[in-house]
């Protein structure tokens, strides 16, 4: 009898205990009480804390992802992924020489730690250091030589250093080797596109084939169609980037000064779309400006007379403001 009393007991101050730990992390959210309940359950146990460290960076709280990490590199000093993890938490707290020394840390507890190359070699070129950038860069194709990342960061480092040459076959070594990094895509077809060459089309499009949902990609291919004097098919451009994000500003306001011109003569519509990047951003003064030469078209002057003086109470020397405020005091005259 006593044998089942002293069970029943421990069975008790068990599930107390349980409880008493699950209350305690009562008010957390569920993901971080129960990492929290697997720390008090295996305090001496380092992938408990690098989980929770995890949480940490995802959520900001950067401090506390620290001390986890520190914890967990306590317990195991030779984990890699560890110092790894501790230099994204520095990084985000841009303390650039002690991510440097953690990634550092990272590659001499295991030499073939590609992604802790990578990622000192991002921070090399972030600092620019660009010799040390591109020895690291070396280091890591050496290991692993399908390694699209690698060229990427070294296309933007001598994109930095002027080396257009270099540059474009970096990102089109990138393309060759991953046909889905949008990045390379992006890049290529902007560099064209500033050059009014048309092949940056066929950049952005297959970057689009990669990432359908890609904003920019189709922002910036509207633009280019726009400046063709391709309207339609920047408006569809235009419209795709709106109907993936509604608050993406450039595309809302291109869209509206698409419809101003002469070939189109959406004026209402144009009057909506600017009015709605206005909801988005008050002081953007280009769409201030061009809802009131929307409203200029449509005949409603004191609308438009209302636009321009706010244009100019942001921006005191915007030209087009002003112009718009001479074609108004010659028709009152």
């Amino acid at each position: 009898m006593k044998r089942i009393i002293t069970f029943l007991l421990a069975l008790l101050l068990f599930f107390g205990y349980g409880c008493h730990n699950k209350n305690k992390y009562a008010d957390l959210p569920p993901e971080l009480a129960e990492l929290c309940l697997n720390i008090d359950k295996h305090p001496k146990k380092p992938e408990n804390y690098y989980k929770r460290a995890q949480y940490y960076y995802l959520h900001e709280s950067i401090d506390k992802g620290i001390a986890d990490m520190q914890t967990a590199i306590k317990l195991q000093p030779d984990s890699s992924k560890y110092y790894v993890m501790l230099s994204d938490l520095y990084f985000a707290q841009h303390e650039t020489d002690l991510t440097e020394e953690m990634l550092l840390k990272a590659i001499s507890t295991d030499e073939n730690n590609n992604e802790a190359r990578l990622k000192l070699a991002e921070l090399q070129f972030y600092t620019r250091q660009y010799e040390d950038c591109g020895k690291t860069i070396d280091e890591a194709v050496q290991r692993q030589p399908h390694n699209p990342k690698a060229y990427l960061i070294k296309a933007f480092m001598l994109k930095d250093m002027q080396d257009t040459v270099g540059y474009l076959r970096m990102l089109q070594l990138v393309i060759d080797q991953n046909p889905r990094e949008t990045k390379a895509f992006l890049e290529l077809g902007y560099f064209y596109q500033q050059k009014n060459d048309p092949i940056a089309i066929s950049y952005y499009q297959n970057g689009l084939k990669a990432d359908p949902n890609n904003v920019e990609l189709h922002y910036n291919l509207g633009k280019m169609f726009q400046d063709m004097d391709k309207y339609e098919e920047a408006e569809q451009e235009y419209k795709t980037a709106i109907a993936i994000d509604s608050t993406h500003i450039p595309s809302l306001n291109n869209l509206g000064y698409l419809y101003l011109d002469d070939n189109i003569k959406k004026y209402d519509e144009a009057v909506k779309l600017f009015t709605q990047v206005l909801q988005i951003n008050p002081q953007f003064v280009y769409a201030i400006c061009n809802r009131g030469v929307a409203y200029e078209y449509l005949g409603n002057y004191v609308a438009a007379r209302k636009d321009y003086e706010e244009t100019l109470k942001l921006s005191t020397n915007f030209e087009p403001a002003i112009k718009g405020l001479n074609r108004l005091d010659k028709l009152q005259h």
